[in-house]
């Protein structure tokens, strides 16, 4: 492979991986648990911001906080 060339694989879990193997790749494993909704549509709102407006991503957040986290339309395992 060249030196411009790039992989990501995206894995369930690293049950099977040792340390070794773990910290040659750079891997780097956050439980959708330990995650949630917030920092993705938060992680979102901002790249929105960068791109559009403040107001803009202002706006979605308010609307995304309120469907997420008051109303929990989506439920993590």
């Amino acid at each position: 492979m060249t030196d411009q060339c790039k992989l990501v694989f995206e894995v369930e879990n690293l049950n099977n991986a040792s340390p070794a193997t773990v910290s040659r790749c750079g891997q780097i494993y956050i439980s959708a648990n330990d995650l949630g909704t917030t920092a993705i549509y938060e992680g979102w709102c901002q790249l929105r911001a960068l791109e559009r407006s403040q107001d803009e991503a202002n706006t979605l957040k308010k609307f995304l906080k309120k469907y997420f986290d008051d109303f929990k339309i989506v439920q993590t395992l």
